[in-house]
């Protein structure tokens, strides 16, 4: 026998708390008074047969809860108040779990678990209802923006605006660190992970103001928080920014520019990952609360001069790009994320999550997120930089945007598309041009992409996205392992002469999963969906139209919470006769076991260095 906490609400003492009743058909027999959530009127505990088949999931399972874990924010200095917030979601999953809350040094590793018995963090693994021996499984709640640890004395403008159900808020401490919550919903057992999140923070001594140019190499460091002002220029020095340092947009405008022969070395780890984000609470970030970050370097562009100006912003040396060096370096972007960007410079011109222009291969980019900008996830504007491990969440226009001779190379990719403020002329996947006026420039926009999902939301539930990839204007390229679905137009096409004649030769899109609609009424004016569709699949040998079969299942907002992108067991992307291998040339990994951006066995998206909150 088992005990199994089933959860009956009588009255809440917190709005925020949904959905505790079990189904009808789970209602367990022979209740007894269990241990006591604060926030609930009560809750009970039964003993029912651990062999009981409506407790055990079926082995072909497809649905998988989601959980948020949330801080009011990212760094506090000394006497400041954290505050700790969950979402949970049963996504369609009937079963038991167990519930484990623990906090992590991010720097020893070192764990502390959370038990209501004892309303205390202990250095021994125990679940959150249970005891060290034995874990005690719940049927799981819905719950939106749940204040776990809180005090509504703090404000809203610091905090959640509510008292916690585990206790107050935390002051921080005088002494720097680097610390997460981490809550992991398991199996009945205890044993396997069905979801994980992970809300990570640092104690700063001080956040830094940063204004104007740096000219002499500089470090910023994890133990301080800084905060940017209007444009930061970045001219003829080293930028060092230490692994777990957070960077503030401290105004709209603010953005960092990485000007030629300057250098970044952002090198963060999963652990400790370097964050740039919105000045705002939790819960009142949005598109557009500050710029991001430019990197502009001397690698080769198509424009006559070989020099370009980034566009929206004045002919002047801070903003320019271009050069005639394919192995320049501007650093090192690794483990960063770029989060709630996209100022408008002007109109309709507004900052990428990314912007990489005139960017040499010498430069490292692995690792990147880009959560809701409001132009573009990435942006190669020329150059020969190579890019692995990208995950584009919410951006209001393309996923990845490629123009003026861009050369380089691409290899696992996750795009993730947002109704919210999403752009009517956005692309899901990709949107390549050679050239804005002159299509037949050189060097011509032909790069090398591997392993991509692209997922976007369908038109009933606001999706705006129109292709999936948009190759056009004389663009070229090799993409393979392809994953799109959801694109409101047709999953590809292929515009313009130029680029419509290269298509089989130097344009070539096999070994995808293409799923959507083809038909005439699929395409805008000016496309051409006869050729597009005798390119894709009969010049093509190994493209399909076919539902992609992933983890994920139907789309949904709460799913971009936690966005599981595996394929299942029976997925077509795990076809092996389907599979193109990437040439084994010292960047690309060889070892690809499907399409699509993540594989069995390296769920990257998911590995605990990314964030998906929303707001």
């Amino acid at each position: 026998m088992r005990r199994y906490l089933g959860f009956f609400l009588a009255t809440f003492g917190l709005s925020a708390l949904t959905g505790w009743a079990l189904p009808p058909q789970q209602q367990p027999e022979g209740l007894e008074r269990g241990v006591t959530l604060p926030g609930v009127s009560w809750v009970q505990a039964a003993e029912i047969s651990a062999g009981a088949t409506s407790l055990t999931p079926p082995e072909d399972v497809q649905a998988y809860p989601i959980v948020l874990l949330e801080t009011n924010y990212y760094t506090f200095e000394p006497g400041q108040r954290l505050q700790l917030r969950v979402s949970l979601y049963p996504n369609g999953w009937v079963w038991p779990v167990t519930l484990y809350l623990y906090r992590q040094d991010r720097t020893t590793g070192a764990k502390e678990y959370y038990s209501l018995r004892t309303g205390s963090f202990q250095s021994q693994p125990r679940d959150l209802f249970g005891s060290e021996s034995e874990p005690m499984a719940v049927y799981l709640p819905a719950l939106e923006d749940f204040v776990l640890f809180g005090s509504a004395s703090d404000g809203s403008d610091n905090g959640f605006g509510l008292d916690g159900a585990l206790g107050p808020s935390f002051t921080a401490p005088s002494s720097p660190g680097l610390f997460q919550f981490v809550m992991e919903v398991r199996d009945a057992e205890g044993r396997r992970v069905l979801a994980k999140s992970n809300a990570m923070y640092s104690f700063v001594t001080q956040t830094v103001e940063v204004s104007g140019a740096i000219t002499t190499n500089t470090t910023w460091q994890a133990s301080k928080a800084y905060r940017l002002r209007d444009f930061v220029a970045v001219r003829n020095a080293t930028l060092t920014i230490e692994p777990g340092t957070v960077i503030y947009g401290g105004d709209a405008r603010a953005t960092l520019f990485i000007t030629r022969g300057a250098r970044i070395i952002a090198d963060g780890t999963a652990m400790r990952p370097i964050i740039f984000t919105s000045p705002n609470r939790v819960g009142r970030r949005a598109q557009r609360d500050w710029g991001s970050l430019v990197v502009l370097g001397n690698a080769p562009i198509n424009e006559p001069g070989g020099q370009a100006y980034l566009e929206g912003l004045p002919s002047q040396p801070d903003y320019a790009f271009g050069g005639n060096d394919p192995h320049d370096s501007s650093g090192v972007l690794r483990y960063v994320r770029l989060e709630f960007g996209g100022f408008e410079i002007e109109a309709n011109q507004e900052i990428n999550g990314l912007t990489l222009a005139g960017v040499g291969d010498g430069t490292v980019i692995d690792y990147v997120q880009v959560l809701y900008n409001k132009d573009d996830g990435v942006e190669f504007f020329g150059g020969t930089v190579n890019a692995k491990h990208l995950l584009l969440v919410a951006a209001a226009d393309d996923g990845v945007d490629t123009d003026l001779g861009y050369q380089g190379k691409i290899q696992w990719v996750v795009i993730l598309d947002s109704p919210i403020n999403d752009e009517p002329d956005s692309n899901v996947g990709f949107e390549s041009d050679n050239h804005p006026q002159n299509f037949d420039l050189t060097p011509r926009t032909r790069y090398q992409i591997y392993n991509v999902t692209a997922v976007a939301p369908p038109v009933s539930a606001g999706g705006k996205g129109l292709y999936g990839a948009r190759i056009r204007r004389g663009a070229a390229g090799s993409y393979h392992n392809i994953i799109i679905t959801g694109s409101q137009f047709a999953p590809v096409t292929v515009e313009s002469t130029q680029s419509q004649n290269l298509a089989g030769t130097e344009l070539i899109f096999d070994n995808s999963i293409l799923y959507g609609n083809f038909a005439d009424a699929a395409f805008k004016s000016g496309a051409n969906p006869a050729l597009t569709r005798k390119f894709l699949f009969e010049d093509m040998k190994f493209n399909r139209n076919v539902d992609p079969q992933l983890k994920l299942g139907a789309w949904s907002a709460s799913k971009l919470l936690y966005p599981n992108l595996e394929p299942l067991a029976n997925s077509p992307a795990l076809d092996a006769n389907f599979v193109q291998t990437p040439p084994d040339d010292g960047f690309f990994d060889t070892n690809v076991s499907c399409i699509g951006g993540v594989c069995p066995g390296d769920n990257w998206v998911l590995s605990g260095w990314a964030v998906f909150s929303d707001n």
